[in-house]
């Protein structure tokens, strides 16, 4: 060191400690002045007689702090976002619309599936489709989805992996509004002690976890499609479609123009209270206004369900 402090000896030197303060070699590290304490009582430091002494121009930092007036204290959690809306017939089941950052499941039925998409969709919405099988655009768009805002991601060539479907799900929910995800039959995985494989396509409980928890930290709304998205963990709400009817079809004539659902949905939390509804589809067709030509409702099963991924 060009000037070496002398820090353990009681001598001080005022002209040296000067000099060497303006050409102090810190190049080992050893940073040994020391900076003014901004909480210090500043009139020691210009008392009579030393040899820096100034005018006091500013209290002690201190005493502002002391003096000041606490106001109140500033929210620490950001602002939520508005919940997504839902189509007036599936109000009823949910009647908050769709929270972002929630995690739902529809069970059954792809009509129901495209109903809770229409909603969303129709004021502006983006939304992706992971590991659904071909959907018709036709009846997206009348359920009320607009195709410009609906991607739909084509698997690997080698098809969905683990790896592969868990990362486009998680991309998907920084960007996009409503994610749709379809999990195989070997989606989610606990581990039993039994020592049973999950397969390729198998999503385990920590990863499930983990996108649920970036749903809800991107404002997103996670759909998830089938009979093992039941299993799935923190699911808030679950839809279901039971008791489908057909109108339109007359004695030998006539074309389907109308079906009914029974949509229940079932949840946790403030979702807790079972709700159930009726709804018609396509959507512009009330119970108030019956399907012409008028015929009796026929029961044709819910066929729309979509066999589960092996």
């Amino acid at each position: 060191m060009t000037a070496a402090l002398n820090l353990s000896s009681g001598a001080t030197n005022s002209g040296a400690t000067d000099e060497q303060a303006t050409h102090f070699d810190d190049t080992d590290g050893a940073y040994a002045i020391a900076e003014p304490d901004p909480f210090s009582d500043s009139s020691s430091q210009h008392a009579p007689g030393h040899r820096n002494a100034a005018p006091h121009r500013h209290p002690s930092l201190r005493v502002e702090l002391s003096t000041t007036p606490a106001g109140p204290i500033a929210a620490l959690s950001r602002q939520s976002l508005p919940p997504l809306p839902v189509l007036p017939g599936l109000e009823p089941v949910l009647p908050a619309g769709l929270r972002r950052g929630s995690t739902i499941a529809v069970t059954s039925s792809v009509s129901l599936l495209l109903a809770v998409l229409g909603g969303p969709s129709a004021r502006g919405a983006w939304t992706a489709m992971v590991g659904m099988p071909t959907i018709s655009a036709e009846a997206a768009d009348e359920a009320g989805i607009d195709l410009e805002r609906l991607a739909i991601i084509s698997p690997p060539e080698s098809g969905w992996t683990s790896a592969s479907w868990t990362t486009a799900v998680g991309a998907l929910l920084d960007a996009v509004d409503v994610v749709v995800a379809r999990p195989g039959r070997t989606a989610i995985y606990r581990a039993h002690g039994n020592g049973a494989s999950t397969g390729s396509t198998g999503i385990n409980d920590g990863d499930a976890r983990r996108l649920t928890a970036r749903a809800r930290t991107k404002d997103a709304v996670l759909v998830l499609f089938g009979q093992q998205a039941a299993a799935w963990p923190a699911v808030e709400i679950q839809l279901s479609a039971q008791h489908s009817h057909w109108t339109g079809i007359g004695d030998g004539y006539g074309r389907i123009r109308a079906r009914r659902l029974t949509v229940s949905a079932t949840g946790k939390g403030r979702s807790a209270r079972p709700r159930t509804t009726e709804l018609w589809l396509p959507a512009d067709v009330q119970p108030s206004t019956p399907a012409t030509p008028a015929a009796p409702a026929t029961s044709l099963g819910n066929h729309d369900e979509l066999p589960e991924a092996g």
